[in-house]
């Protein structure tokens, strides 16, 4: 079948206590200016990191991890091979093996912390079980039948213990070149003389300084890496690796940064701790300080697109001239339909951890809207905002303000540009009944049922 073209749009009103959520680098609640005034807001990432937390709590999808202890994650699964750890007894070459393995594959070793990789990497725990497999497999240098000219001949492969033996070789070398006493020379020389050296060592003919042994990649253990099952976060929301691009994978979702739908001010708590042993004839605080918080109504905004996802999921990413290799069949869907359902739980129950041991601000949504479209254009409806919501003596309801707003600006929207696609419309909310406008038809009266209602018009597509 062709691609189906259906995205699904999720948009909140939540009211959220006293709070600071996400902080900034000066440990304030981060805010932003729209529509000429200052906002509440916390960030998409910090929505992102919710609902994977919220995943790996409740086991609904496939969750991986960003990590630089990728050495350790892959160590972890081969010590519980008793034919590898046999083959290995010394923890140590283990180790250093897979860092062999790691600098080849994905990215080079921290300088300071070798056992660390020099970037964050993203990795589910399928592509962590074919690397495990890998390095058993290429831990032996190998020999393989090559063609050359029309002559077959057998070509050696070193494998990862041969690289790391040529490695401790290289690194014991280095350090007994660079003794003490040579030091000493270079820094008794004049200044001119030391640059007239660094000069002369890059002229033709000068001794080249030896490379750092390295693991050749193999073409069919890259494949293998490649085509692993990507974990449903980073199907989602997307993997950049950028000393391996080849294995970049496309984000299959937008989340905005949250917003308040009215003007704030940061507030700050100033606190105090007091010994509980001090004598009762000495009065004053130990400890004091402040925190920033707010509090304040936000509007949420995320946005899927189904064919990214099902195509992440099933890998197939490959493009030719600007079009998709292969097609996708409806079996592809399946478990796409699966990420979506839990992305959308996610969103409406995964609430930002930040600060909440001093604030314990847990407050759902009181109202969402999900939205199913096939073509179109997706829309965001933080525009209704723009002028902020403010409470007056006879309307003092910030929520519903918001909702109200909200609905008006959907409706507002559709009249001038039309349905854009729309296939099904499914709305939840808490004592909002007076404030949905055109969208009191489309109520349901629990997430749940809201959610059914797009995901099964999604997969009627």
């Amino acid at each position: 079948m062709n691609d189906s073209g259906v995205k699904i749009e999720i948009h909140l009103i939540q009211n959220v206590a006293p709070s600071n959520l996400n902080r900034d680098d000066t440990g304030q609640p981060k805010s932003a200016t729209f529509g000429g005034f200052r906002r509440a807001r916390f960030s998409s990432q910090c929505s992102k990191r919710a609902a994977r937390g919220w995943w790996r709590e409740h086991g609904t999808v496939s969750v991986g991890k960003r990590t630089k202890k990728l050495q350790q994650i892959i160590g972890d699964k081969l010590a519980q091979v008793e034919e590898f750890t046999k083959k290995v007894p010394a923890e140590e070459d283990r180790r250093a093996g897979i860092r062999v393995f790691t600098d080849a594959y994905y990215a080079a070793s921290d300088k300071k912390k070798p056992e660390n990789t020099s970037v964050l990497i993203f990795i589910g725990p399928d592509e962590v079980d074919v690397c495990a497999q890998a390095v058993k497999e290429i831990w032996d240098d190998q020999t393989k039948e090559t063609t050359k000219k029309g002559k077959q001949s057998a070509e050696t492969v070193k494998g990862i213990a041969s690289i790391m033996k040529e490695l401790r070789k290289f690194d014991k070398n280095a350090g007994t070149e660079a003794t003490s006493a040579d030091r000493e020379d270079v820094a008794a020389q004049p200044e001119s003389e030391q640059a007239d050296d660094e000069e002369s060592a890059e002229e033709p003919g000068a001794k080249k300084k030896p490379k750092r042994p390295k693991l050749k990649p193999l073409k069919e253990i890259e494949e293998r890496i490649k085509a692993a099952q990507v974990s449903a976060d980073i199907a989602l929301f997307g993997r950049m690796l950028a000393e391996q691009p080849g294995r970049n994978t496309d984000g299959a979702c937008q989340v905005a940064h949250p917003i308040s739908t009215h003007k704030v001010d940061m507030e700050m708590d100033f606190y105090t701790a007091v010994d509980d042993l001090k004598p009762p004839e000495e009065t004053g605080a130990e400890m004091m300080g402040v925190i920033g918080f707010n509090s304040a109504c936000y509007y949420r905004y995320a946005l899927v697109d189904r064919d990214q996802l099902a195509r992440n999921l099933s890998r197939k990413t490959e493009r030719k001239d600007g079009k998709w290799v292969q097609k996708l069949e409806d079996n592809d869907y399946q478990e796409s339909d699966t990420v979506i359902k839990a992305f959308l739980e996610a969103m409406v129950y995964a609430i930002p951890t930040g600060k909440q041991n001093s604030f314990a601000a847990q407050n759902l949504p009181s109202f969402g809207l999900f939205v199913t479209r096939k073509g179109g254009v997706p829309i965001s409806l933080a525009n209704a905002f723009a002028k902020p919501v403010r409470p007056t003596k006879d309307r003092d309801d910030l929520v519903g303000l918001s909702v109200d707003r909200l609905t008006e600006h959907w409706d507002a929207l559709k009249k001038v540009y039309g349905d854009q696609g729309v296939q099904e419309i499914a709305c939840f909310h808490i004592e909002q009944e007076g404030r949905l406008n055109g969208l009191s038809g489309s109520a349901k009266e629990t997430v749940a049922e809201a959610i059914k209602a797009v995901m099964e018009a999604a997969k009627k597509q």
